[in-house]
């Protein structure tokens, strides 16, 4: 079983307010798998993302 990581990332995003599923598509795009997500600051479209889960590991 993976380890839980813990991890802030940033974002952009082309709408605001962003929807759930951009968000969490953008965090696998980081290779984690979210358990737990929250926004922390917003910089006109530039979002700061505090995210816990596991790292995902590539099937190949």
């Amino acid at each position: 079983m993976n380890e839980i990581i813990s991890k802030t990332i940033k974002i952009i995003s082309p709408i605001m307010p962003p929807n759930v599923d951009f968000i969490e598509k953008e965090i696998e795009k980081q290779d984690i798998e979210a358990l737990r997500w929250a926004i922390v600051e917003i910089n006109e479209n530039e979002l700061t993302i505090c995210v816990s889960g596991r790292i995902l590991e590539n099937v190949n």
